[in-house]
């Protein structure tokens, strides 16, 4: 099975290296790591792990307990690779400019994605929830895009979420006014 973890990592040398090595002590491989955010000396690290149960999800959880100075956010079933996220945003842009899809899904589409949510949905502004560590409200227009995941979004994401929000506003007044094809 595929999982994603989100650790919060001591920035300093070979902190990396202990995490990486927690995993391999509980049988995992790692597919793939991201370092999402830095800062106050602690690095924000995203990684994707094969496992082959639940019994190596306990022992991998069990494993990053036991460092000190290490904090386990998230582990939960993969989204996808992070270096996937260059490959969304390409294709979720090049849809929106093709007008294969409305301006409102492959913005929700591009953060959903992107931000690993477990939901993301376009609403009345009337209607928005408030926005806290684990929930995103963005202003699009005379509604909102509302980004909800069981962790927190880093400062960085948002700043990446409200520039994607920016993008695709921008796009779509470049498009012709031509209806999508979905």
């Amino acid at each position: 099975m595929e999982i994603m973890l989100r650790v919060a990592v001591p920035d300093r040398p070979g902190a990396l290296a202990q995490l990486t090595g927690a995993v391999g002590q509980a049988g995992g491989d790692i597919h793939a790591v991201e370092v999402v955010d830095t800062t106050d000396g602690e690095a924000l690290d995203d990684l994707v792990v094969w496992l082959d149960g639940p019994e190596q999800l306990k022992a991998l959880i069990e494993q990053i307990q036991a460092l000190e100075g290490f904090r386990l956010i998230h582990a939960g079933p993969s989204r996808g690779h992070p270096g996937d996220a260059v490959t969304r945003l390409a294709v979720g842009l090049g849809a929106l400019l093709d007008t294969s899809m409305t301006q409102e899904h492959a913005l929700v589409t591009l953060l959903g994605g992107l931000l690993r949510a477990s939901s993301a949905e376009v609403v009345p502004a009337a209607d928005a929830p408030r926005a806290d560590a684990k929930t995103m409200v963005l202003p699009f227009g005379d509604r909102v895009v509302v980004a909800v995941r069981d962790y927190r979004f880093t400062d960085s994401e948002q700043e990446r979420a409200r520039t994607i929000l920016r993008t695709c506003e921008t796009a779509s007044r470049l498009l012709p006014d031509t209806p999508p094809t979905n």
